[in-house]
């Protein structure tokens, strides 16, 4: 029992304050998620909250959470604050936050957006979308161009509100508040 506190002091009381004022998350959930990082490290005690583990490395440990998500390597891209292809601490407390059902639809939906937004020109565009529509129906060629072009006109018949052929971060989170039940799909527990 007394080794826990040990490994637990890199993650000070205020630094473990800090992250639950900036976070949805609580201070259990940050903790378990202090505890899962530790297991990456290979001393077994994350000493440094700022060291990048590979993405691959940390899919492992959430392996229930993201390994059959379609758009899990746009997940970490659109999370990893340096863009490449690993993730520290506070990458995943801000994952992990966001995916947490306390956080508010608004906050989702500006996320979704950035995931969504392959090309990342700050508008879901069509490539976009045919991009997206390729991953959640398996592989390219599931939906024929010609259907995948009529369901892409009707999303931005509904959610191109500026007409310019693309969607917006406040276009896409205003239709995303429409959708009753996206907040409980872009949702998991730590």
């Amino acid at each position: 029992m007394g080794s826990s506190n040990s490994s637990l002091s890199v993650l000070t009381e205020d630094i473990l304050e800090e992250y639950t004022i900036l976070t949805y998350l609580s201070k259990a959930e940050i903790l378990n998620l202090y505890k899962i990082f530790s297991a990456l490290d290979e001393k077994g005690v994350l000493q440094n909250l700022h060291y990048r583990f590979p993405c691959y490395v940390v899919e492992h440990y959430f392996s229930t959470v993201v390994t059959f998500n379609p758009l899990k390597d746009r997940i970490f891209n659109v999370f990893s604050s340096h863009k490449d292809g690993k993730l520290s601490f506070e990458d995943m407390l801000d994952l992990c936050s966001v995916m947490s059902d306390k956080c508010p639809e608004k906050v989702k939906a500006a996320w979704a957006f950035r995931i969504y937004d392959f090309d990342d020109d700050d508008a879901v565009g069509e490539d976009d979308l045919i991009e997206v529509i390729n991953r959640l129906t398996g592989s390219a060629g599931q939906i024929d161009i010609e259907h995948q072009k009529r369901i892409i006109k009707i999303l931005l018949e509904e959610m191109d509100l500026a007409s310019n052929g693309s969607v917006g971060q406040l276009e896409f989170v205003h239709a995303v508040g429409k959708m009753s039940e996206f907040p409980h799909s872009f949702c998991f527990h730590v």
